[in-house]
């Protein structure tokens, strides 16, 4: 019977990675050596290490793993002793359903995984990663802790002790559904601080002494100037952590007591939500449902940053896919992949911004088109021609309410009758946080002061108590009494009267009384029904609305 050796070396030769020649001098070293033919390969030169990855991976049917994008958790790594991990040469990175995903950089050896899965009684599924990678990841999550002694200077700390440090800190935010990271340094301390659903909280700093390293490791990763401390950077890294794809988008400034970094962090593997999901009252869905279903025409999104825009274009267009309709998105970042769209990453870099993209757009013969934002009157006049000549065009727009878009765009200089033909409707929205279920507080308020807190006026016949409830905190919301965001919504849709006020250039103020006359609902309105059906607070629709 072949040996495993021979059999891999013919395999080699058939793929066209060597010769004859070759092999048999690889496999005098290997018998000399005791060493695999595959690394001896490798070692020699005779094929690249990823070349023998990729062969290798594909071969076995072995998934590979880029270990330097991976996140691992304390606990995962204390399934597996420091011994077995160096001497059988595996790591654990990540547990789903009961099944152990560890990292091997030898897909022969069967021998360790059989082991290791007899040892924790639990399935193990192998990824194949780089000889030095698992080894410089051996180093990492099985060294040694940082020195106490904080008079040590920076260069003398262990590195790997300072690529721990920036993984935790970033699995912590993962853990708690942090959107972004703040490290700021003060003038003797180190201040840390996660956003959670829209709010920055304070959490537990390293130590001031690692700030710089920290600072260096992140520039690291994201192919930043690790010289340069005197001007802002932005760039980034993508990470992967139980089996979820991140991208960390890193920006950084100078500030009087060192560089202040906010790492932004994407979860490239989350599912795009659907209309339902996001917020909408029942009338305000049925609605834009009946506006999306448009094949040609504008229709934006406004509202400020972080207001959750993009998740509700993303929306929409879940709604409308299908297999007759071609979509085209560009935008800044990409933030979810969808599998029924092309999608377009801006790079100014390269001069590829949203009204150059969208020129490209428009020759590719698009259905509908999703622009990330229009910024500029350049965009706005390409979008206007894209949905003058039958497209679908889908965009946001920075302004506090949806009758501003139109003071807006005019404003861009877009001429005010193609504002009036083209734009179907606007949707202004903000994310307001949802009460945590289980350790909201019910109380009981009069209807009529729950409107004058919101500055609403009130119009019901006669004023009655009304149970609505506020928050108290607990584990599970991180003793917050918030979990979760949900939208509430202002849907303007271009009625003839509207039309009309935007044709002559109307104010915005002229417009929002148009709007409200033709069923337009609030913001705050939205909110309140919110704050009813005991999802929300007065304070939380106030602080957004």
């Amino acid at each position: 019977m072949p040996s495993r050796d021979k059999i891999l070396g013919d395999k080699l030769i058939a793929a066209g990675l060597i010769n004859k020649e070759i092999l048999e001098s690889a496999e005098v070293e290997a018998t000399r050596t005791k060493a695999p033919l595959y690394k001896i390969l490798v070692k020699s030169k005779a094929v690249s290490a990823d070349e023998m990855l990729n062969f290798l991976s594909q071969e076995l049917g072995i998934e590979q793993k880029n270990l330097s994008q991976c996140l691992i958790e304390p606990e995962i790594i204390k399934l597996v002793d420091v011994d077995f991990a160096r001497k059988k040469r595996i790591i654990p990175l990540y547990k789903i359903d009961n099944t152990l995903a560890v990292a091997i950089d030898d897909p022969l050896n069967t021998e360790a995984v059989d082991e290791l899965r007899f040892k924790i009684n639990c399935p193990v599924k192998p990824f194949l990663v780089k000889e030095d990678e698992l080894d410089q990841t051996l180093d990492t999550c099985y060294s040694a802790k940082a020195p106490e002694d904080t008079s040590v200077k920076e260069k003398d700390f262990d590195k790997p002790s300072i690529v721990n440090t920036v993984n935790l800190i970033i699995m912590q935010a993962m853990k708690e559904h942090a959107s972004d990271i703040h490290i700021e340094p003060k003038e003797k301390t180190l201040a840390m601080r996660f956003r959670i659903d829209g709010v920055l909280h304070q959490r537990s700093a390293p130590p001031r002494y690692l700030h710089e390293a920290i600072i260096s490791r992140l520039k690291i990763l994201s192919n930043l100037d690790i010289a340069e401390k005197r001007i802002p950077q932005d760039g980034g890294f993508k990470i992967t952590s139980a089996d979820h794809l991140i991208d960390v988008r890193v920006s950084i400034i100078p500030s009087l007591y060192g560089e202040n970094v906010v790492l932004r962090l994407l979860d490239r593997s989350a599912t795009p939500l659907g209309l339902e999901e996001i917020g909408f009252a029942k009338e305000n869905l049925e609605q834009f449902k009946k506006v999306i279903a448009s094949s040609f025409g504008i229709v934006l999104v406004t509202g400020p940053t972080g207001s959750g825009k993009t998740t509700t274009l993303y929306a929409s267009l879940n709604t409308i896919k299908s297999e007759e309709k071609n979509i085209i998105t560009i935008e800044d970042p990409i933030e979810y992949h969808l599998d029924f769209a092309k999608q377009i990453q801006v790079n100014t870099k390269v001069n590829l911004t949203f009204a150059q993209g969208l020129r490209s757009i428009l020759r590719h013969d698009p259905d509908v088109i999703m622009v990330g934002e229009i910024r500029d009157f350049e965009t706005a006049q390409i979008a206007i021609q894209a949905a003058l000549t039958g497209h679908l065009v889908f965009s946001t727009l920075h302004t506090n309410d949806a009758p501003s878009a139109i003071s807006r765009l005019i404003d861009m200089d877009i001429e005010p009758f193609l504002v009036s033909s083209c734009i179907k409707a606007v949707l202004a929205q903000r994310l307001i946080r949802t009460l945590c279920a289980d350790c909201k507080e019910k109380i009981i308020v009069r209807e009529k002061e729950l409107y004058r807190s919101l500055g609403l006026e009130f119009d019901k016949p006669a004023d009655k108590e009304v149970t609505i409830y506020q928050p108290k905190g607990c584990k599970l919301c991180m003793h917050t009494g918030f979990k979760g965001r949900l939208g509430i919504f202002e849907l303007m849709q271009m009625t003839p009267k509207i039309n009309l006020l935007a044709i002559s250039k109307a104010s915005a103020d002229e417009i929002r009384k148009a709007a409200y006359e033709s069923g337009m609902v609030s913001l705050r309105r939205d909110g309140l029904n919110r704050i009813l059906e005991g999802i929300t607070t007065i304070e939380e629709v106030l602080r957004v609305a």
